[in-house]
């Protein structure tokens, strides 16, 4: 945090997660822009942008709108981390790809399994399985917000899993 706190009970913003998950697996910066809301001039400019080139993120308005939108203030989802850190696995060399009946297989244990939009369905199955994401609770409740500590033990998970800790 700005105060040099870590607030682990706090949510954490697209932008800040965008930052920490590029970061992380020390990606070259990029500059491209192609995010209508993502001013230039912002301190989270380049890790948007590096997140984008590296398909970390994708954003948050249909790929066919211009311009395009990422919701940089955004509170981050549990639903929405899961995918970034399954797609930060894809790129560190972990095999995330799970069949339909493992997806299902896998979420059908959590009371709000169905829950989860279709979209992260097979990234939430990966970081349960894999034991990114804690699966010690009965909901995994994919559209709430995710906590700055939650966030930092999905993401330490993911790097010790593909041995880059």
């Amino acid at each position: 945090m700005p105060d040099g706190t870590f607030a682990p009970d706090a949510t954490m913003t697209r932008a800040q997660f965008a930052t920490i998950i590029t970061n992380a697996l020390g990606l070259p910066a990029a500059t491209e822009n192609v995010f209508g809301d993502v001013p230039a001039t912002a301190w989270f400019a380049s890790s948007i942008a590096t997140a984008y080139a590296f398909n970390l993120v994708s954003g948050t308005s249909p790929a066919n709108v211009t311009p395009r939108e990422f919701t940089p203030n955004g509170t981050i989802t549990r639903q929405e981390a899961a995918v970034m850190v399954a797609r930060a696995a894809g790129l560190s060399g972990m095999s995330t790809d799970r069949t339909e009946q493992e997806i299902i297989n896998t979420l059908a244990p959590f009371g709000d399994g169905r829950a989860a939009a279709s979209w992260a369905r097979a990234a939430l199955a990966f970081v349960i399985s894999e034991g990114i994401l804690d699966d010690s609770d009965f909901y995994i409740q994919p559209t709430q917000a995710i906590t700055r500590a939650e966030i930092a033990e999905m993401v330490y998970n993911m790097l010790e899993k593909a041995n880059l800790v």
